[in-house]
């Protein structure tokens, strides 16, 4: 347990997840395969639209290595405290306030810090010189230096763990580094829009006893361990170092979370060859997409999303065996995620139960993207491009985790799957109909949008496709995306893209190119013209919409379309034209039908088969009526507006939460509805290990486990780590409890109690007893023999830390001899 006494700060600093001390035992690497997106043409090149290949899911997989840490706990302070500041010899080790104000949990738009002090600095991580060799990940110590060497064109390929041979376009000049802060700070003021989180009262307390991040992380630079980082909910370490999958074009990682699981320190690394004018669109949709993953989209952010009573969420996801798609899928149940889905597929049917998640046909990648078949170019789906945009689901998202506030004005509108109903997201893609589903190569047709002319990609591969995959009569055809689940649809031509103005149009065809042109099936020819040998079936035409009505122009010349869509013809043209409906291009909310609640439940609420059913705090048959759940519970005032203020001790949607001593979260507890537990468990490589397996591993603390040699200690199982913990914790904890001074003082009288009473506390703080999973904490009498042994003033009463007064089930129980007390009561009197 690093429980941290720092001799210069007004705080005990608890890290408990000691397996992030040592940066060169957290040299994750991002070793994974490259994922390659193809929607190109019909010669089967790819498509010139720069795509982000986001390597995340390898990242997590990396990070489970043994000795490998996924992040740390620091809890942090969010509004006045309720717990009087530790002393030790008169000086706050805690600052803390001791002000009884009520908590109204206001959420502000949250402030990301971007810390560049890292950019270019690490020698064997960062590219200076053209033939430097720098590492990714961690290649082997017993290779030759420079071996293995990344190649991305093996078979298989070497992408991580390997030397990477530096290139003119891997070093950060200051062009590159001017490029870096435009686009982070431009999606830092983005996300300051679109979130509002509470915010941290005083300076973000940070840990700082590792490295954060991956690929060798991040060290913390002192003042932000010492001091915090004032003005900050977030901070992101920034490094520019080079990436062996060419299309990744950046990556991101928390590594420090508060109390309440929230991601408080991330790791970004945008690679320098991507850092041009050519992908500057490109990498904005990207820095959103990694950093959303640091915000909680991520399946271990997963396990600490809160709900409105601020309790650990039950389900945040289901795994299901999908007998219509005919394989197991992960699906997103929170609700607002459920509800903003319903409304965006108008999948009003109890049949819809969630949103799925991304599998992409590989082992380890469930969890922290979208399915794409689903969500097509939605910005949290595997690959992100210039067409990326941010759905109100992924808010949704991060609304659900209890941490943030969305402003869903800032949400982009998707079209793909857009009032498409409840068959689109619960049938597999063969069934779906009209520019969604494609069979044949010779088909072409508008896309999904309207915004381009498009043809049917389907590809022949080497070797058949998984059986839910197989759409064809021959088991090798399928479509050209992995992660859109080799779904057939239609794909725009690079040449047909009606919002295009440097497309030529056909003026034969009565065509224009522009911002609003869109796609309509077509068989107009201009009289005295003939058409060739192929049948021209649609064509890029204006469109408005004006009072109600969906106007259509050929060649200069307006008119009026069907409400309904249908044909219309034109002076000067034979064939027709088939105008769509007008709330396909018109009318951009929602379409009313029979299975739609009355108002939308004023998304407050989830609609189901025509009926609101209301989140917790609000009712009525529309939703729109706000209310105190069960009266506050009688642990708060209900206010006029319908919403609870909770009295000191209680928090939640209906003051039914009782919160902790903030204390127990700087010691490193955990709070579950006020009750402070320690677990091993709740630490990252943490378990209960029987005592005499760490003896021949310990230094310092070897003779004061060793007394209790039978019994059994919460510890890292990685005994390398047991050392660290020793040399970073236990001895500057051991150093402040006996200071230089109080040696040479001590030495004088010839009595070594005060130094025994510091050694046995410093150990047991930190190696604590257990039974079980559950954590003993350190006796109430320890910390007596140690305040007058040393003439100190601990608070003994601090029960994160310290058992009650004469609990028996307690580290260094028996222990503390009775004669030293004696001894040292006697010389005090």
């Amino acid at each position: 347990m690093d429980f941290v006494l720092r001799f210069n700060l007004p705080i005990v600093i608890v890290v408990f997840q000691i397996v992030l001390i040592l940066a060169w035992l957290e040299a994750n690497d991002a070793k994974a395969q490259e994922r390659r997106f193809q929607s190109g043409g019909l010669d089967g090149r790819v498509e010139k639209v720069a795509s982000h290949s986001c390597i995340h899911d390898q990242i997590l997989e990396q990070r489970k290595r043994p000795g490998r840490q996924v992040y740390s706990v620091t809890p942090q302070v969010y509004e006045p405290g309720r717990s009087k500041p530790l002393q030790h010899k008169g000086r706050a080790l805690l600052g803390v306030s001791t002000s009884s104000k009520p908590s109204k949990d206001e959420k502000k738009p949250i402030r990301i810090y971007l810390s560049y002090d890292a950019v270019g600095l690490s020698p064997d991580r960062d590219c200076q010189n053209v033939g430097d060799m720098v590492k990714l990940g961690d290649p082997p110590i017993t290779s030759l230096p420079g071996l293995p060497s990344c190649n991305p064109l093996a078979n298989p390929p070497t992408l991580g763990d390997c030397w990477y041979n530096c290139t003119s376009e891997d070093i950060p000049g200051e062009d590159k580094k001017h490029r870096l802060r435009k686009a982070l700070g431009q999606t830092a003021d983005w996300f300051r829009r679109a979130l509002a989180v509470e915010p941290v009262n005083g300076n973000l307390r940070l840990s700082g006893y590792s490295a954060c991040g991956q690929d060798g992380g991040v060290q913390l630079p002192r003042e932000y361990v010492e001091e915090g980082v004032s003005d900050a909910d977030l901070v992101l370490l920034v490094t520019t170092r080079p990436a062996a999958i060419w299309t990744t074009l950046a990556w991101a990682v928390a590594c420090e979370r508060d109390q309440w699981g929230r991601a408080i320190a991330g790791h970004v690394n945008v690679a320098p060859r991507h850092l041009t004018a050519e992908e500057e669109a490109s990498l904005s949709a990207t820095l959103k997409h990694e950093v959303i993953h640091v915000l909680g989209f991520d399946p271990h952010a997963f396990t600490h999303f809160r709900d409105e009573r601020k309790r650990l969420r039950n389900k945040v996801t289901e795994q299901v065996m999908d007998e219509k798609i005919g394989r197991a899928v992960t699906r997103v149940v929170l609700p607002r995620v459920v509800m903003h889905s319903r409304h965006h597929y108008a999948a009003f049917s109890g049949n819809f139960t969630g949103l799925e998640l991304e599998d992409g046909g590989e082992s380890g990648t469930s969890g922290s993207h979208w399915e794409k078949r689903l969500l097509m170019n939605e910005i949290m789906t595997g690959s992100v491009d210039t067409r990326s945009v941010v759905s109100k689901m992924t808010l949704a998202l991060l609304e659900d985790s209890g941490w943030y506030k969305a402003n869903y004005s800032m949400a982009d509108r998707l079209d793909w799957g857009r009032n498409q109903g409840t068959e689109f997201v619960t049938s597999p893609c063969n069934l779906w109909k009209g520019a969604y589903h494609c069979n044949t190569k010779e088909f072409s047709g508008c896309t999904y949008n309207r915004e381009a002319q498009g043809y049917c990609p389907i590809q022949t591969y080497s070797r058949d496709l998984p059986r839910w995959a197989q759409y064809f009569p021959q088991a090798n055809k399928g479509g050209p995306s992995l992660f859109a689940d080799y779904c057939t649809y239609l794909v725009a031509y690079t040449d047909g893209i009606c919002t295009d103005t440097n497309s030529a149009p056909d003026t034969m065809l009565g065509e224009v190119r522009g911002s609003n042109s869109r796609c309509m099936a077509s068989s107009l020819v201009r009289t005295g013209f003939v058409q060739g040998f192929t049948t021209q079936g649609n064509g890029c035409y204006q469109h408005r919409c004006i009072n109600n009505t969906l106007e259509v122009a050929v060649d200069g010349m307006w008119s009026m379309c069907p409400q309904a869509g249908g044909s219309i013809q034109f002076p000067g043209f034979h064939g027709e034209l088939i105008c769509p409906a007008y709330h396909e291009l018109c009318n951009t909310g929602m379409v009313v039908d029979s299975e739609r609640c009355p108002r939308a439940c004023n998304f407050n609420g989830d609609c189901v088969d025509g009926r609101c059913h209301c989140f917790l705090g609000f009712h009525g048959h529309d939703c729109s009526r706000r209310s105190c759940p069960s009266n506050c519970t009688g642990n708060g005032l209900c206010l006029n507006n319908g919403i609870c203020e909770c009295k000191t001790g209680y928090t939640g949607i209906d003051c039914s939460t009782a919160v902790c001593d903030e204390q127990c979260g700087l010691h490193g507890g955990v709070c579950d509805n006020g009750i402070c537990k320690f677990r091993c468990s709740d630490y990252g490589k943490y378990t209960c290990q029987n005592s005499s397996t760490l003896l021949s591993t310990l230094s310092v603390c070897k003779n004061v486990l060793g007394n209790d040699i039978s019994g059994q200690h919460c510890a890292p199982r990685e005994h390398s780590m047991l050392l660290k913990l020793e040399e970073v914790v236990v001895m500057p904890n051991y150093h402040r409890l006996f200071p230089g001074g109080a040696r040479k003082f001590f030495n004088i009288f010839g009595n070594t109690l005060c130094e025994e009473a510091a050694k046995r506390l410093s150990c047991w703080i930190s190696i604590q007893k257990c039974d079980g999973d559950n954590r003993l904490r350190v006796c109430h009498s320890a910390c007596q023999s140690y305040n007058l042994a040393c003439g100190a003033s601990l608070d003994c009463s601090d029960q994160t830390i310290f058992s009650s007064k004469g609990e028996g089930r307690c580290t260094g129980f028996d222990e503390v001899k009775e004669e030293e007390m004696k001894e040292w009561r006697k010389m005090i009197c």
